[in-house]
């Protein structure tokens, strides 16, 4: 991937003027809880509330004309939405495939735009072999929220912003942690980071009750093991068989941390109350692993991605009444 940068640069300007530059918003409270520079990249402002506006729009928008006469895609909530979004922005019809799993609320808002919804299996691996076999069987393009070169590249602009802005404040990122569900975003993030600023650190976090890659990565192959219900759904479910971001989440990400179903509902209450943030469990990961391991970032520059904000409100006010 020597092109990599290259081509995240690439994607910057297709993305400009169609998603947003998030705020790196400092948490001088955090920062003081575990004594570091702590900085939150907020993409739960960004357009469909989610980081995955970037990717799925900068996959479809690089579709040549014949590609664009039907997408079929796969989703656990996040992707399906920002992929409804730029399927309506640039005018290509589509079908996206859905576990059982998913949260209502989101299957609500993938079908305020006019694309086709099918439910397929427990989980986003059952749920994307599906996919595959109908794109094919009806001569349609399928895009992974995750497997995709593409989607990597439009991920690293999230980190390619934050350098910009860290810069600009006259800070050095010293380390960065990640939400992971299929490795898309980390995998786009660690390799324009281990090309540019190679000593800083990467760390991927999923939850303890659906950590699939993390502990593929422990075991040096994929593996197919079932995943328990978690606040982070939109990282939840299993990794495909040959995953492109599989290499770079074993050899470019430094470490992972798992986050208990606690740790989450507790990080998710915190940035409500302290900084007025209303995220979804798995925007609330980075600061989770955080708070877990402050010894690991004392004195440094850390950057939590809040990847998320397609929170449903009665879950947050669950949370708030336990």
């Amino acid at each position: 991937m020597t092109d990599f940068v290259t081509s995240t640069d690439q994607a910057a300007q297709t993305l400009a003027g169609v998603i947003r530059d998030t705020p790196l918003t400092p948490a001088i409270e955090l920062g003081r809880e575990v004594g570091a520079r702590v900085f939150m990249k907020q993409e739960n402002l960004q357009l469909t509330n989610c980081c995955k506006a970037r990717s799925a729009y900068y996959m479809l928008s690089s579709l040549a004309p014949e590609q664009r006469r039907h997408v079929v895609t796969v989703s656990t909530g996040n992707n399906g939405i920002s992929m409804s979004w730029a399927m309506h922005e640039l005018g290509i019809p589509g079908t996206v495939f859905l576990p059982s799993s998913v949260r209502a609320h989101k299957v609500e808002v993938i079908r305020q735009h006019p694309v086709e919804v099918i439910f397929s299996g427990d989980d986003i691996v059952e749920a994307e072999v599906t996919a595959r076999a109908f794109a094919a069987e009806h001569g349609a393009t399928f895009r992974s929220p995750y497997n995709e070169y593409d989607a990597m590249v439009a991920q690293a602009t999230i980190v390619r912003e934050v350098l910009a802005q860290l810069e600009a404040v006259g800070e050095r990122l010293d380390a960065i942690l990640v939400p992971v569900g299929g490795g898309g975003l980390i995998g786009g993030i660690a390799t324009y980071l281990r090309q540019v600023a190679p000593s800083c650190r990467v760390i991927g976090v999923q939850p303890e009750h659906s950590a699939i890659m993390a502990l593929s990565v422990r075991a040096g192959e994929i593996l197919d093991i079932p995943s328990l219900p978690t606040l982070s759904d939109a990282t939840a479910g299993g990794v495909e068989q040959g995953a492109v971001t599989f290499p770079v989440c074993r050899d470019a990400v430094d470490d992972y941390i798992l986050v208990s179903e606690a740790e989450i509902a507790d990080a998710m209450l915190l940035l409500d109350a302290q900084y007025g943030i209303a995220v979804e469990g798995s925007g609330a990961l980075a600061v989770a692993a955080l708070r877990q391991c402050p010894d690991q970032f004392k004195g440094k520059t850390v950057a939590l991605l809040l990847c998320g904000a397609n929170v449903d409100p009665s879950l947050l006010a669950r949370l708030r009444d336990v």
